[in-house]
């Protein structure tokens, strides 16, 4: 089963490039255009992994970040996002719950690793869980 991202961007021909990057690479990714979907599509899927801009029309991705974590506490959520880190860090990691931030100039070699490692840290949680 490939890893389930969702990823939540409301520029349609970046959303695509990320997709098909992400998707290369061997994660399945349900893409969105809004938070508001974004939130339906969680409630209505499992998912590995959270990817969400941060301005968005509508629900914003930490105001998004924050319900997910209200449901889900041990989900990787992932910030992607033209928004100067320095400005928004206090609200991305806290209420927005995030395990970490990507300028949209990201780097495709760290971008990916660091959702692999998330789902591998997860996997292993799982496990525990279960014992």
């Amino acid at each position: 089963m490939k890893n389930r991202i969702l990823h939540a961007e409301d520029d349609v021909l970046f959303s695509g490039i990320v997709k098909k990057i992400l998707q290369q690479q061997g994660f399945e990714v349900y893409s969105v255009f809004d938070g508001e979907q974004a939130w339906q599509l969680f409630n209505g899927m499992r998912f590995h992994s959270c990817l969400l801009d941060i301005m968005m029309p509508g629900l914003n991705g930490i105001d998004l970040g924050e319900r997910i974590r209200t449901l889900d506490k041990q989900i990787p959520i992932f910030y992607l996002s033209g928004e100067d880190i320095a400005m928004v860090s206090a609200e991305v990691f806290g209420r927005g719950g995030a395990n970490g931030y990507f300028p949209k100039t990201f780097n495709l070699r760290e971008l990916t690793g660091k959702l692999q490692t998330s789902l591998i840290h997860i996997n292993n949680y799982a496990l525990w869980k279960e014992l």
